[in-house]
């Protein structure tokens, strides 16, 4: 096995943006700030844990873009004090 190698299928560009991050179910919504992005994902950064689980599902909004859209997402990882990472769903993706 490759270790250390990166194993992305796209190039994460470094960006901070205000981003909504709406959890489901049970409906909790907290206002958090990018770290980087891609094509499939984001990573957003939050020093408190919003007691997300691996697998979770969420809606995120950039809030820096007027009438910007809600992309459907996963929680691919987290990071206790430091952020999570969430991968965007195709919309022939279940819920």
């Amino acid at each position: 096995m490759n270790q250390g190698k990166e194993q992305r299928r796209h190039v994460r560009l470094p960006h901070r943006a205000n981003v909504k991050l709406i959890a489901k179910p049970p409906a909790k919504t907290a206002k958090l700030q990018t770290r980087d992005f891609s094509d499939s994902g984001l990573y957003l950064r939050c020093e408190m844990d919003i007691l997300l689980e691996v697998g979770s599902l969420v809606e995120v909004q950039v809030l820096d873009i007027e009438d910007a859209l809600v992309q459907r997402a996963r929680v691919v990882r987290v990071e206790p004090g430091k952020g999570i990472a969430v991968e965007f769903l195709e919309a022939s993706d279940p819920e």
